[in-house]
């Protein structure tokens, strides 16, 4: 009998002649990395097919000792906290406002960026490293690059967990971005890579702690949609990012005609810390406070059968990539369009 994976495990080898080791990259994937880092304008990149939680454990590991201090966003993912409980590290948090129109958190602003550092050397407890998120998973961007030249003034490393912006530029200035190509650009899930810049750092240590916490039987099916992600996206990426923007455009520009719905937008920008949008993070909202984000969610799912990535009490989060159709941006208009039509009638 057929079996739709069929395909999938006639291409699952191992490290075989001519195959390369990811451990130890000279070949085929040595290339895929290379051509990664050329992607981004980085001097080094390594992959990784456990996802960007093996990126930010590796990252801290090499840059922060055992038992050293990290600086982090109070909001980061969890595999920050997890290496901060497995390195027994200490943690001095960075905090983010909150917005009060949607209760969503902002993200790590220079100004509190500032004062948590002058803050820790007066106690002469400055970290080892310090850690933002960027964009956050609502989409909201920090001021990367004016952080980074401030946590070098104090001669500190600046890691920037990257996850949800694959498809977006990368701070130069930044010592290591994660990111994780499966979320925003077409490679499969786990397929992630670590971005090293700089000479503040020893990528070769990165790499030792990369191999510690990573597989030692890396799947080639995910190496391989690395290698075709880079492909697509070499050849087409202009035009799909540029299609993107297209589609986004249409989409943000309901907001001069809806009546109760909200799609949250670039009013943001310099607000709250943000220092820009990442809009393909669409993030909708009842101004009047009748749909809750559960009930715009439902409304998505059940009735319109599009998949809404998480909701909170107020909003509701629907993620969109350079791989998403203009067909599917349109069943997307109508249902945002229909929804906000029946609330205008209540």
């Amino acid at each position: 009998k057929e079996f739709w994976l069929d395909g999938a495990y006639a291409h699952d080898i191992t490290e075989i002649d001519g195959f390369d080791d990811l451990q130890k990259p000279d070949g085929i994937i040595a290339d895929i990395e290379e051509r990664i880092a050329a992607y981004y304008g980085v001097d080094r990149a390594f992959l990784s097919v456990n996802g960007s939680t093996c990126g930010n454990l590796s990252a801290i590991s090499a840059l922060v000792p055992h038992g050293g201090c990290l600086m982090m966003d109070e909001g980061c993912h969890r595999s920050v906290h997890n290496t901060v409980a497995i390195r027994e590290l200490t943690a001095i948090l960075l905090e983010r406002e909150l917005i009060p129109e949607s209760g969503l958190s902002a993200c790590i602003s220079l100004d509190e960026t500032e004062k948590k550092l002058s803050e820790a050397k007066n106690k002469a407890m400055l970290p080892n490293a310090v850690l933002i998120t960027s964009p956050t998973y609502e989409g909201f961007i920090a001021d990367t690059e004016a952080i980074a030249d401030l946590v070098h003034s104090y001669d500190i490393p600046f890691i920037v967990d990257g996850a949800h912006g694959a498809h977006l530029p990368v701070c130069r200035e930044v010592d290591v971005t994660v990111v994780s190509l499966h979320k925003t650009l077409p490679a499969m899930t786990q397929v992630s890579a670590v971005l090293v810049n700089g000479k503040r750092i020893n990528p070769d240590e990165i790499k030792q702690y990369i191999n510690i916490y990573q597989t030692t039987s890396p799947s080639y099916i995910l190496m391989a949609s690395a290698e075709r992600c880079l492909d697509i996206m070499e050849e087409k990426g202009e035009e799909l990012k540029s299609k993107l923007t297209k589609n986004l455009n249409r989409l943000y520009s309901l907001n001069e005609t809806l009546k109760k719905l909200y799609i949250i937008g670039s009013e943001l920008i310099n607000k709250y810390g943000i220092y820009d949008l990442d809009r393909s993070k669409i993030n909708v909202i009842d101004r009047t406070g009748f749909m809750t984000g559960r009930k715009i969610y439902d409304s998505f799912r059940k009735k319109y059968h599009i998949q809404p990535e998480k909701c909170t009490e107020y909003t509701c989060l629907l993620l969109t990539t350079v791989m998403d159709s203009e067909e599917g941006f349109d069943r997307l208009t109508e249902a945002i369009k229909d929804i906000d039509r029946m609330l205008f009638l209540e």
